[in-house]
């Protein structure tokens, strides 16, 4: 009976392989129609990353705007020796307007070895779900939001977000917006 469901299941797999494998053969070629159609889905998110110890001692920062689509997520990796955070935005339209932005951070914390313990790896990760408006403002701490600033022996994140609707006409008229990236101190 398992050998009958095992057998089964590799034939199916086999057939939806190739059904996908036929179908992106399919879809490799987007048309001029099909890509104007993406682009009018098509969603500007502009993110401004801090990272800092107080307000007045801002270690590191970076601007960046990304092009989307609703439902692809826009990723922001930070990374040292001692820890690695990673910090997907994922936009989604509801249907009345405006949208639900779904934001996911993972941080790996390498802790030291000590007498009694090895090395360790840690792991935390935390999802939210935002509603918001084309255009609107928002703060998101990935390690949580400090109550005081002042402590310099903690490391604050902020990262400022804004979502608009592509400019399709900006495109279409040659006007291209590049990527602003790594505004460092």
């Amino acid at each position: 009976m398992m050998r009958k469901t095992l057998t089964i299941g590799l034939i199916l797999s086999l057939f939806f392989v190739n059904g996908m494998m036929a179908q992106e053969e399919k879809d490799s070629a987007p048309s001029d129609a099909n890509m104007e159609e993406l682009l009018k889905e098509a969603l500007t998110v502009h993110i401004q990353a801090k990272l800092f110890h107080d307000v007045q001692n801002v270690m590191w920062q970076s601007e960046l705007e990304k092009l989307t689509i609703p439902g692809r997520p826009v990723t922001i990796h930070m990374q040292n020796d001692q820890a690695r955070l990673s910090v997907h935005f994922t936009p989604y339209r509801k249907t009345p307007g405006g949208l639900i932005l779904v934001a996911q951070s993972e941080i790996w914390l390498k802790e030291a070895a000590t007498e009694t313990s090895p090395e360790n790896l840690r792991y935390f990760t935390s999802m939210k779900s935002i509603p918001l408006d084309y255009d609107e403002t928002i703060y998101f701490y990935p390690l949580g939001k400090l109550e005081d600033l002042k402590n310099p022996n903690q490391i604050h994140i902020e990262m400022i977000l804004k979502i608009y609707p592509y400019l399709i006409e900006k495109t279409l008229a040659g006007e291209t917006v590049p990527d602003v990236e790594n505004k460092g101190n």
